[in-house]
């Protein structure tokens, strides 16, 4: 994963809502990081990163993560992203 001050302001804010959507379904859901980490196959420390906006995370990391949160696809979570 490629640290988030590498890129332009305008990705460091979709790096940070990206993490921000994953931690607002957790909370709504009590749901643990470790039940992320587990039901995604991705390290808790990774999960970790990319909720607080410190990474950027892998195309397939991003497919894992919205489909253990129940998104049919990774286009579906993107679109929860924007609406929010």
């Amino acid at each position: 994963m490629s640290r988030p001050s590498n890129l332009s302001r305008s990705n460091q804010i979709i790096v940070r809502r990206i993490g921000l959507k994953i931690h607002k379904y957790l909370f709504e859901n009590d749901k643990p990081i470790e039940w992320l980490s587990f039901k995604a196959g991705v390290a808790r420390s990774s999960i970790r990163e990319i909720i607080a906006g410190r990474s950027n995370p892998r195309l397939l990391t991003l497919v894992a993560i919205s489909k253990a949160l129940g998104y049919p696809t990774l286009a579906a979570f993107f679109v929860e992203i924007e609406n929010d």
